[in-house]
């Protein structure tokens, strides 16, 4: 392990869809978005959306593709809210123009319906970028998720389980590998999180309230298994993908040592994990004066470990308009 300091059983929801064309793609500059594009129709829920960023001009290269996972303590949040520093730096124009394609989710809300639905719907958004890769001109085996604060434990349970079949999806369901992770300041073994909060903790999580607690339907502490079952840290094994994980050191939200934890589960079993702390820096790195810079240093742990690498470095973007 690398460690700085530094600044109910469902069908397959896509033969549902079966040849349902994409939206048509409104062109602006040189990145198309395509908007509300369904992925997934549970019976009993919403329609499950993503939204679709690739390069204007493509020439059908495959490429690597990002899973942009958004956070909101399990329980808000969309696919088009991004924290402030993102917004501000262009991020999902930004990783198009370094060579991605880019998917942006919706999943399950914990008020809409409780764990592992939401990890269901992620592992199902991964198969659809896998069944449409040739159309979208993805290498399906250079498929990246990047998430944050709830959307990073998202991404890890992603990570961590794509090699392995769930009992709530049917056998013959591709196993939805991916290839590797981004993880900032994911929550990853909920157990331990009060244990380890700081006297001036924001919340309490052991709470039978708290958004944990909310998300198993239980608190905490009593909630069994499905705890156990909910934590990034239970599921490693040596098949895990490669992990990059950036954390505030003072985050008041989710304790620095929820990464530490993962990040040394990880080291132990010889998978590629770096971890990188972030002094002075709370939740969504609040404190830290340019946290756009941790895109491109994400973009250059792609660069090194996706099979197909994104057409440029993360330095040839630099100044940019």
């Amino acid at each position: 392990m690398q460690r700085t300091t530094s600044v109910p059983r469902h069908e397959d929801p896509w033969a549902q869809l079966g040849d349902r064309p994409l939206p048509a793609p409104p062109f602006e500059a040189d990145v198309a978005r395509r908007s509300s594009i369904i992925y997934t129709v549970v019976p009993g829920f919403r329609p499950l959306e993503l939204d679709l960023y690739t390069p204007a001009d493509g020439d059908g290269s495959p490429r690597p593709a990002v899973m942009w996972i958004h956070g909101g303590a399990f329980a808000l949040g969309t696919r088009q809210i991004a924290p402030a520093f993102l917004e501000e730096a262009d991020f999902f124009a930004t990783l198009v123009r370094a060579g991605f394609v880019v998917a942006s989710i919706d999943y399950r809300l914990s008020g809409e319906a409780q764990w592992p639905a939401q990890l269901l719907d992620v592992r199902t958004a991964v198969r659809w970028l896998r069944s449409r890769s040739a159309e979208l001109a993805i290498d399906p085996e250079s498929i990246a998720v990047w998430g944050e604060s709830a959307g990073a434990h998202l991404a890890a349970m992603a990570g961590v389980l794509g090699g392995t079949g769930r009992d709530e999806e049917p056998v013959s369901l591709e196993l939805p590998r991916v290839a590797a992770v981004v993880d900032w300041y994911g929550p990853t073994d909920f157990r331990q999180m009060d244990v380890q909060a700081a006297e001036n903790s924001a919340m309490a999580h052991d709470d039978p309230e708290s958004p944990e607690s909310r998300l198993v339907g239980a608190p905490v502490q009593e909630a069994g298994a499905i705890i156990d079952d909910a934590n990034p840290v239970t599921h490693v094994t040596a098949d895990a993908p490669p992990f990059l994980i950036r954390h505030g050191e003072l985050d008041r939200l989710v304790a620095f040592g929820q990464s530490v934890l993962l990040a040394e589960r990880l080291a132990e079993v010889g998978a590629d994990v770096t971890l990188h702390a972030v002094p002075g820096a709370g939740h969504v790195f609040e404190g830290h004066p340019a946290p756009g810079e941790f895109i491109a240093e994400a973009i250059e742990f792609l660069s090194r470990v996706l099979p197909t690498p994104p057409c440029h470095r993360a330095d040839d973007l630099r100044g940019h308009p």
